[in-house]
């Protein structure tokens, strides 16, 4: 497994979602490539802490918007 197959199912493996062979396989190379490694642990990290955080209920749309031209901008993108 590369690199670049195991971000293509790092969702599902993180959701415990894979068939025991593919979690096996992306298992091992967990294991052996320590840039991955690193990056599956802040992954399933930043989860864990996420769905810790309280709940704020439904943006203003005023505030969806900015929050929204923010994230375009410093993204390099064009607001929709």
């Amino acid at each position: 497994m590369t690199c670049e197959e195991l971000m293509a199912v790092l969702a599902d493996y993180v959701g415990g979602e894979l068939v025991v062979e593919h979690h096996a396989t992306v298992k091992i190379h967990i294991d052996g490539c320590a840039k991955c490694g690193s990056y599956v642990a802040t992954y399933t990290h930043t989860i864990r802490i996420s769905r810790a955080l309280p709940k704020c209920g439904q943006l203003s749309a005023a505030f969806e918007a900015k929050l929204r031209a923010a994230l375009a901008e410093h993204l390099g993108e064009a607001t929709s």
